[in-house]
């Protein structure tokens, strides 16, 4: 399941700044980006979380920041990080610091992967995936440097 099919499935529930799970208070504290969060109670998730960039396109001609506004009502800028969790990650007493460190991990590897197609698609002047205005990646300066 795509992030487009979790929000139209109406299984995401948006996660409160003061209520937020383990996971969303580290990246929260990480990174100089904007984020904001989903529970998920679907199925499709899995135990993995999804990640990415409020800018990227997910349907052509609709930025990701475009559907939540338009579902969610929510208006957020293209460089906000959007955090989609499986629901169970927000029962601290089941997660284990090992289970919460590779979800951690595969976050940051999976923003890492986002910047560098957007960026080979500036390199290149080729779009690729659905990135949304590739020059942007001159918008994003805290990819340059995840850590705050």
């Amino acid at each position: 399941m795509n992030i487009v099919e979790h929000i139209w499935s109406n299984t995401l529930e948006l996660r409160e700044p003061a209520n937020l799970p383990p996971l969303s208070s580290i990246l929260a504290s990480l990174l100089a980006a904007p984020m904001v969060c989903f529970a998920s109670k679907g199925a499709g998730l899995g135990k993995r979380p999804i990640v990415s960039y409020a800018g990227d396109e997910v349907l052509p001609g609709a930025s990701l920041a475009d559907v939540l506004f338009e579902e969610f009502g929510i208006e957020i800028c293209d460089r906000t990080i959007v955090l989609i969790e499986p629901v169970e990650m927000g029962d601290t007493e089941g997660l284990s610091s090992q289970s919460l460190g590779q979800a951690l991990g595969q976050v940051l590897v999976d923003l890492s992967q986002l910047n560098q197609a957007e960026r080979a698609a500036v390199d290149t002047g080729e779009s690729v995936g659905f990135v949304h205005r590739a020059s942007q990646s001159r918008l994003r300066p805290e990819l340059a440097n995840l850590v705050q």
